[in-house]
């Protein structure tokens, strides 16, 4: 048997409510000092990072989620011994206590916002030429038509560059005055624009909602992702570097999660809804 990790929670006693994780083991707490761990006891075989397994660790983390602050684990996490658990929970014990401070209460959204790159560089491309903003290169050799090419699709480059920060500062105005913290990566790839992660509060969530219609209601060619509520993946964060895994790096499960297109734009929870949508819209 090893033991199976789904997330660190704020509260030492036994799980009241019956819940089931992976392969329909019950879940219970290992405690230490105010903290414990949710955990399930299962066979020694590592579990595959199938849709159905990282399914069942979220929907686990979720029904926690209803009665604690939890620390979501990794997917697929575990120790030979409960011992060797306590080891991890005693190492980590004060970066624990701060994260569950600072997330308590609160849930995180994701913004992804696609744009068309290749339009946008051709509309740069164009308002470049009308200002007609070239170097004074005669135009009578190979080499230096190969510098002002150079020259412009640097030019380009740039403003695209610019444009991008542009479109983030006004698609972040929406969120950054309700969110308490937010993770902003920019042009992961050239027509993801915006890839975000927004921490806020339970008593909050209407508003960021709300931000997020408006938001959508403004023409333009831009697409978005809305998704949350999720549990906070992305803003747990350690001070303390051992050489063993990272067991908190769970925002390739999310990404899993969201890749999974064939699930229902609006998922509905026994505890609170769940939106996940992709649609037209911008600023």
């Amino acid at each position: 048997m090893v033991i199976y990790t789904y997330g660190v929670i704020d509260s030492k006693d036994t799980i009241d409510e019956t819940i089931f994780g992976l392969e329909g083991a019950g879940v219970y707490n290992v405690s230490y000092r105010d903290i414990g761990v949710a955990v399930s006891e299962l066979g020694e075989k590592m579990q595959e990072i199938t849709d159905t397994n990282v399914l069942k660790h979220e929907e686990v983390i979720e029904t926690l989620m209803t009665k604690f602050t939890v620390l979501p684990i990794r997917f697929s996490t575990i120790f030979n011994t409960k011992e060797e658990l306590l080891l991890i929970v005693e190492f980590y014990y004060q970066d624990f206590k701060d994260n569950l401070d600072r997330l308590r209460n609160k849930v995180e959204f994701g913004i992804k916002v696609m744009w068309p790159a290749k339009i946008i560089k051709q509309r740069i491309a164009e308002v470049y030429n009308k200002r007609k903003f070239t170097v004074s290169i005669m135009a009578d050799s190979p080499g230096k038509t190969f510098v002002k090419e150079k020259f412009e699709k640097h030019i380009i480059e740039k403003e695209f560059e610019e444009e991008a920060v542009r479109c983030i500062a006004v698609v972040d105005d929406y969120f950054n005055k309700i969110a308490s913290e937010r993770k902003i990566k920019k042009l992961q790839t050239e027509n993801l624009l915006l890839n975000a992660a927004y921490l806020v509060g339970k008593d909050k969530q209407d508003d960021f909602k709300k931000a997020f219609e408006q938001l959508k209601s403004t023409p333009s060619d831009l697409k978005f992702l809305f998704s949350g509520p999720w549990p906070c993946y992305n803003f747990i964060t350690l001070t303390k570097k051992p050489s063993s895994a990272d067991y908190f790096n769970a925002e390739h499960m999310l990404n899993r999660l969201l890749a999974q297109q064939g699930l229902p734009e609006r998922v509905q929870h026994d505890h609170e809804p769940r939106y996940l949508t992709g649609m037209n819209g911008g600023f």
